[in-house]
């Protein structure tokens, strides 16, 4: 693939990025295999902004060996998905994936952000709409060592259409997997048939969320069978959000999801030829996304890469498993702090630089 490939397929995959999930960027050649009031991010006109990386954390930050982060090899751009109008909590970056790309070393890491990981007093997830975008960058930088230069937002919507826009995707789902309880949008406050008699004594007996799946129709089924499967966007984003399935609905399985359908974009776009910076379809993707990047400028930011054919994906997933251990909030929400203590980020930067 030439760097004017290159270019398109990263902002591409830039646009389709969402959800609590990692990303995948395809750099083989084509022939190779409860927040605040809000509002959520908006497309905005681009700019060629570089936060300075002393820029301070926020006021009442505990993090301790605090860096400056150093990027002089590498491109940094921090993905993240919304959910956006009519979604609850859609102001929320659900999905936080770092894109490191290190022309020295010529590695490419994605760096999965749980958000739920707890900094400087509030969850990761909160703080672009809350604090802004460059404190937002400066506390992904702080976690992961890593001076982010550039942010990359898209929504639940503009995921579908341009999902639909590629004709759908195909992907490989790696077992058989159900979701009895996937939100139908519109229906969060039906009662389902139910009595105001029956309603009350449902609301005393069940709290919780075991009080929402009482009024079963406010949801539907989903079921994946293991195996090759099409995907338009309504099923992609289904795909991609669900989060009650007993066989496969963690957060980090929900990674794993969002990273197959990556992939399907991926080959789809190779497929559709959607890589001419001039072409109608991808215009429409990338204008579709909150950017402090001004996309134009990308070939040149990337004349150090090189050859293309000699990068190494490697995918870096921050988990309980490894780095982190789960925890609660002084309001005692869930959260993920890291092993060594809370906003103590040491061991999970040196995880980041030799990831076993």
């Amino acid at each position: 693939m030439n760097k004017k490939g290159f270019v398109s397929v990263l902002i591409v995959a830039a646009v389709f990025l969402i959800g609590t999930i990692l990303g995948f960027i395809v750099f083989k050649k084509p022939n190779q295999a409860t927040p605040q009031n809000n509002p959520s991010p908006t497309p905005v006109a681009a700019s060629d902004e570089i936060p300075n990386p002393n820029i301070q954390a926020s006021a009442g930050s505990k993090i301790q060996n605090a860096i400056v982060p150093d990027s002089k090899n590498s491109i940094n751009i921090v993905f993240t998905g919304s959910g956006g109008a009519g979604h609850d909590g859609g102001n929320l970056t659900d999905s936080i994936t770092l894109a490191n790309v290190n022309y020295q070393t010529r590695v490419v890491k994605l760096i999965a952000i749980p958000r739920d990981l707890w900094v400087s007093g509030e969850k990761i997830n909160l703080v672009y709409s809350k604090d802004g975008r460059n404190q937002f960058k400066y506390l992904v930088g702080q976690i992961t060592g890593i001076n982010v230069n550039y942010l990359i937002n898209i929504d639940f919507g503009n995921f579908i259409k341009v999902v639909d826009a590629l004709d759908g995707v195909d992907i490989n789902v790696p077992i058989t997997w159900n979701d009895y309880f996937y939100p139908v949008k519109g229906k969060e406050n039906e009662l389902c048939g139910i009595s105001p008699e029956q309603n009350a004594e449902i609301n005393r007996k069940y709290s919780g969320f075991e009080l929402e799946k009482q009024y079963t129709c406010r949801y539907e089924h989903l079921h994946f069978e293991k195996g090759r499967m099409h995907l338009d966007g309504e099923t992609a984003i289904k795909y991609i959000r669900s989060r009650h399935s007993s066989e496969y609905g963690s957060d980090f399985a929900r990674g794993e999801r969002s990273q197959e359908v990556l992939l399907g974009i991926s080959k789809k776009i190779i497929e559709k030829s959607i890589l001419d910076p001039n072409n109608s379809t991808l215009k429409k993707f990338t204008s579709s996304v909150a950017t402090d990047i001004k996309l134009a400028s990308l070939p040149d930011s990337l004349k150090l890469l090189g050859d293309l054919s000699s990068y190494k994906t490697v995918r870096v997933n921050l988990t309980d498993k490894n780095v982190l251990v789960s925890g609660t909030s002084p309001a005692g929400a869930y959260i993920l702090i890291p092993k060594t203590g809370s906003e103590n980020f040491e061991d999970v930067r040196s995880f980041i630089q030799n990831p076993k």
